[in-house]
């Protein structure tokens, strides 16, 4: 129980920014839309540069990238899928969004320092594992929410000039040349980072708060939970058994960092995806509420029974 509530508690401060955004949206008026570019054109490249040009190759980590895209490509598409069947319009691609994109940033990585206390080392092979979900985020997870309200030819020129892939790959190439980024960068890359989290996180209260009643469907909201928190959880847990039993890449941090990847709930650039899109952001809002809400006890239950 112990750890059960420092879990807990060290995943309220999130839940404070999302009450700030609905206030902000109620009281102030913020408006959504803007603040949705900001993060996608503004603060999210400029986060994406500083890790990419940061990043530190470890050959015995290299596959866990891919194995970050795997769990969300796959995720992403069967429930594309099985969306498709269920409504045939754009509540597919929602659904697609909802169920492979995790928040894996504003959620995952808080959590991981919480876990990992004691062993900071990890926090690093956590966010090395999250470049594969940067790579899903800025192609497939973008790709759903333009093909939403666009043809593919349309949706393939929209995430050709999407910001944070240009981002990834100037910072591999500032890695790659061994170059230094200056002090002043650094500076504010931390400022970056910092108005990334606040502003997703926020973009969900005020996507709520700009409406009179959250939207819930009952049935888009169990397909999301079965996918999220059901088959990518199972999805993950197969692959650390394919590995222990055949390959013996990874050790038991590393499984429990995969874990944790996927077992967080639905990502806040959902709604700023969504909102820029006008995809259905007010159902997009209400189910990364109460996923976030759901995960706020789901999450260090089940760390604590498989006993992480």
């Amino acid at each position: 129980m112990e750890i059960f509530l420092t879990l807990l508690t060290s995943l309220l401060p999130l839940y404070a920014l999302i009450a700030l955004g609905w206030g902000a949206a109620r009281w102030l008026h913020a408006d959504r839309l803007t603040l949705a570019n900001l993060t996608v054109y503004i603060f999210g490249p400029v986060v994406c540069f500083g890790f990419f040009a940061h990043l530190e190759l470890q050959p015995a980590f290299m596959v866990l990238p891919f194995v970050a895209f795997f769990l969300m490509s796959v995720t992403s598409l069967v429930f594309y899928t099985i969306g498709k069947r269920v409504y045939g319009d754009n509540r597919a691609n929602l659904l697609a969004m909802c169920t492979g994109h995790g928040n894996t940033g504003y959620f995952g990585l808080p959590l991981v320092m919480t876990v990992f206390a004691d062993a900071p080392q990890w926090v690093a092979v956590y966010m090395f594992m999250l470049l594969g979900g940067s790579v899903f985020e800025a192609t497939l997870s973008y790709y759903f929410a333009a093909r939403g309200k666009f043809n593919v030819a349309d949706s393939l020129r929209k995430l050709a000039r999407l910001p944070m892939l240009y981002a990834m790959v100037a910072g591999l190439m500032v890695h790659a040349l061994g170059g230094v980024l200056p002090p002043l960068f650094e500076t504010y890359w931390v400022y970056f980072k910092g108005a990334y989290i606040v502003a997703g996180m926020m973009l969900i209260g005020i996507a709520l708060g700009g409406t009179l009643r959250p939207v819930i469907a009952p049935r888009f909201l169990i397909l999301t939970f079965v996918g999220k928190f059901l088959f990518c959880p199972l999805l993950a847990a197969g692959l650390i058994v394919i590995d222990r039993q055949f390959f013996h890449l990874f050790t038991a941090p590393v499984y429990q960092l995969v874990m944790i990847l996927a077992l967080v709930p639905p990502g806040a650039n959902i709604a700023a995806f969504a909102a820029q899109m006008d995809l259905r952001p007010e159902k997009a809002a209400s189910t990364i509420l109460l996923g976030t809400l759901f995960a706020l006890f789901y999450i260090p239950a089940v760390l604590v029974l498989l006993g992480f």
